[in-house]
């Protein structure tokens, strides 16, 4: 009988880096992280990644005057570079001047526009208030239009900033000066700063009113998660670093009239003012202390009881013993900072808190996916955010 040979097949275990079973399991390597006790980026689970600002190389005084001086380029009036993780925002705001249209209450007549007065009194609150237009752009290594994210985070932003009540309409007025030729033929600029220079001011500039208008262009490289937190918070440092340019009015074109005429029979004359910003005289942009606050997000997952490692070496004696009993309680966990492809997708329940280091909420949002969002829960969260917001404000500054 002839031998026969027989066919050995060796079975190798497959394994594969972490990064590697994140994207082709990611909840099993989510859970099998937090079964351990921390996470894919060996973080706890209420530990926020490190953060690190710079707003004083953008925008100094030399960097403010070539942009003025330069037509063709917008003016940078401030910039914030945050890093937290391995996430970059970089945040410019940049500028321009519209003229003011409104009605201030002082240009009201009680008895002629009583109705509009009405209207004006009771949404005097929210109109005394501005906000910043944002643009967000998320970097992906590709060109084409923008996606819903960034146009969603980019509303986001306007809305949260104009109730947070941050910045006053008030804080935006241009108060121009008056450039002047001396007589012996000196220019001199002169600024309604004391009471003196502002009666020479007022009877040589017209009653037109003028305001500024900030626009923040906010780029995200490196994203690994939600990054409507990271974009507040970077906007909130640029916002402190505002400088807005002082602006002023040639003396010879304050009376200067220009004659248009519509289909060659009326004649309607027109004043035309030409107002400059001085490359030498800036200001930093008031903001209301009791409006700054920074965003925290937090992600709420169930922890898989089939998925904790502890409990692989006696799962197949207790199955037995196990029929007849209870199902184990799931228990949800809090986390705090989401970062990572793994938990951005796994999570469906978040919280994001938008907050004031004294506690007052400037922004609450709530979103269930599947996850027991419980009282204990939200407190945390909360109290984190407080903290957080703290630590924030103090290292704002401190830089």
């Amino acid at each position: 009988m002839a031998d026969v040979e027989e066919n050995v097949v060796e079975v190798h275990p497959v394994s594969f880096p972490p990064e590697i079973l994140a994207r082709i399991s990611p909840e099993l390597s989510l859970q099998r992280h937090l079964s351990l006790g921390f996470r894919s980026s060996s973080r706890g689970f209420e530990e926020f990644r490190d953060v690190t600002i710079n707003t004083e190389n953008l925008t100094d005084d030399k960097a403010l005057k070539d942009t003025i001086k330069t037509n063709n380029e917008k003016q940078i009036l401030g910039s914030c570079v945050l890093k937290q993780g391995d996430v970059f925002v970089i945040t410019h705001i940049t500028g321009g001047v519209i003229e003011d249209s409104t009605l201030s209450p002082d240009d009201i007549d009680e008895e002629e526009d009583a109705e509009l007065l009405e209207i004006t009194e009771e949404n005097s609150d929210i109109t005394k208030y501005t906000s910043v237009y944002p643009v967000v752009e998320v970097n992906r290594g590709r060109m084409g239009a923008c996606t819903d994210e960034e146009m969603i985070t980019s509303q986001r932003l306007y809305d949260t900033l104009l109730h947070s009540k941050i910045l006053t309409k008030k804080s935006l007025r241009v108060d121009p000066g008056v450039r002047i030729t001396n007589e012996d033929g000196s220019v001199e600029i002169i600024y309604p700063d004391t009471e003196a220079k502002k009666e020479i001011t007022k009877a040589m500039t017209p009653k037109k009113k003028w305001s500024y208008v900030l626009y923040a262009k906010i780029e995200v490289f490196g994203r690994t998660g939600p990054v409507y937190d990271m974009c507040w918070n970077s906007l909130m440092f640029a916002l402190q670093s505002v400088k807005l340019p002082r602006a002023f009015i040639d003396e010879r074109a304050t009376d200067l009239k220009m004659t248009v005429r519509a289909r060659g029979r009326n004649a309607i004359v027109m004043e035309t003012y030409n107002l400059l910003c001085d490359p030498e005289e800036s200001y930093r942009l008031p903001l209301r202390d009791i409006g700054k606050s920074f965003a925290s997000t937090y992600g709420l997952i169930d922890l898989d009881p089939e998925a904790d490692i502890s409990k692989l070496d006696s799962a197949e004696d207790e199955d037995e013993s196990m029929e007849g009993e209870e199902e184990e309680e799931v228990k949800t966990v809090l986390l705090a900072d989401i970062d990572g492809e793994a938990e951005e997708t796994c999570i469906k329940s978040t919280i994001s808190i938008t907050t004031c280091p004294n506690g007052r909420f400037r922004q609450l949002s709530i979103v269930g996916g599947g996850s027991k969002i419980t009282r204990e829960l939200l407190q945390k969260s909360i109290a984190l955010s407080k903290q957080r917001s703290s630590d924030l404000t103090l290292k704002s500054q401190q830089d």
